[in-house]
C-alpha cells in the first residue's frame, strides 16, 4: 500500500540556503518538511524532542557530527527513519560506506530535483510494502 502525501522529511544540511531551497521545493510537490538541522548532533537533539519524519534527507559532509556518523546513531536509535544522502560527495566509497550503514539511498546535489522526489517516494513507498 503507498503512503498517501504528505510525506514527512528531515533536512539535514549545514548550508542554509540548501536546506531552504530543498524544504520549499518538497513543500511545494506536497510533502511535509517536518525538521531541519545543520548538523547530524542538532539533528539527533531535536529528534527527542519532536516526532520522527519518515526520511531524513542527509548531508555527508557537516561538522560537529557528518552524514555518516549520523546514520549510525539513526539506525540503532530510529531505525524506522529512512536515509536519503543528499551530497556533493558522489564518490562510490561515500555511497557504499552509506549503504552498508543502512543509508537507503544517494542523490547527488547537483542532480535535478525530480531525482530527489522521484528517491523519496520511492523508498517511503518501498517501506510500506516491506
Amino acid at each position: 500500500m503507498k503512503k498517501e502525501l504528505p510525506i514527512t522529511v528531515a533536512v539535514v544540511d549545514d548550508n542554509a540556503l540548501i536546506r531552504e531551497s530543498v524544504k520549499f521545493r518538497l513543500n511545494s510537490l506536497g510533502h511535509k518538511v517536518v525538521m531541519e538541522a545543520e548538523n547530524g548532533k542538532e539533528f539527533l537533539d531535536k529528534l527527542h524532542l519532536n516526532t520522527a519524519p519518515d526520511i531524513c534527507v542527509l548531508d555527508i559532509n557537516m561538522p560537529v557530527m557528518d552524514g555518516l556518523e549520523t546514520t549510525v546513531h539513526l539506525k540503532k536509535q530510529w531505525p524506522g527513519i529512512k536515509i536519503i544522502f543528499f551530497s556533493m560527495e558522489d564518490s562510490s566509497i561515500y555511497i557504499n560506506k552509506g549503504i552498508q550503514l543502512g543509508a537507503d539511498g544517494f542523490v547527488a546535489k547537483d542532480a535535478p530535483f525530480n531525482e530527489l522526489n522521484n528517491m523519496l517516494i520511492s523508498i517511503v513507498n518501498q517501506s510500506q510494502v516491506a
